[in-house]
């Protein structure tokens, strides 16, 4: 599960001030302690009281959050996948009658657990050792060929993360999180140095996974 979360809240009036309130129970309370809103979190509220932020002149604000560290009414906690925690930003208001408070409409966030994506020794490295439509494996012709040997999982790891090409020396055959400057994608492609790869023949495997795999940090 990823821990990139950043609440948002539009359309208050301008120069307010709140703060976002969140529960994993959901309610219904109508104009709760004479606010003008409605109460749609319920059960053990956590509120952001230490980050007050105001609406200024745009009538917005955002927070990011940390999974790891929400806040409940007796201390913290941490979100698990499957979890849902709903949200409402509570801030200042005004109505005829004078000051007043009122809540922003309720959020729910399912937190899902994320899918592994690809690695090299159970993705990527088999589709180098597999044979090509017209031509050998990938592992086959590089042993030692430019200097790039992929003759075990390891070892073609090493010898492709941020490693310098034999033949094309100012490009880079695998940089993680940067998969338009990878020479390994490029040679199965249209490459501007050499020729593509699997030479005289195509490549058989995923050429989107290795996309993929790449820029998820290249990871073993």
């Amino acid at each position: 599960m990823l821990n990139d979360v950043t609440l948002a809240c539009a359309a208050l009036p301008n120069n307010v001030f709140g703060y976002f309130i969140t529960s994993q129970t959901q309610t219904f309370v109508m104009n709760p302690a004479g606010s003008s809103g409605n109460l749609c979190v319920g059960g053990a509220i956590g509120r952001y009281a230490g980050n007050i932020l105001s609406s200024g002149t745009t009538g917005t604000v955002g927070l990011t959050i940390d999974l790891t560290n929400m806040p409940a009414p007796t201390g913290s906690y941490a979100v698990m996948p499957g979890d849902t925690v709903n949200f409402q930003f509570w801030h200042r208001d005004a109505s005829p009658a004078g000051p007043t408070s009122n809540f922003s409409e309720g959020l729910a966030i399912p937190f899902d657990a994320v899918t592994a994506g690809p690695t090299f020794e159970t993705d990527i490295y088999p589709m180098l050792t597999q044979p090509n439509i017209n031509a050998d494996s990938c592992s086959t012709c590089h042993g030692g060929i430019c200097g790039l040997d992929l003759s075990t999982a390891q070892t073609a790891y090493n010898n492709l993360i941020n490693v310098a090409a034999g033949c094309c020396p100012s490009a880079i055959y695998v940089v993680p999180g940067d998969a338009a400057n990878s020479l390994l994608l490029e040679k199965l492609g249209s490459p501007n140095c050499g020729s593509s790869m699997p030479l005289f023949g195509t490549f058989a495997g995923d050429v989107n996974m290795i996309s993929d795999w790449i820029l998820a940090g290249a990871p073993f």
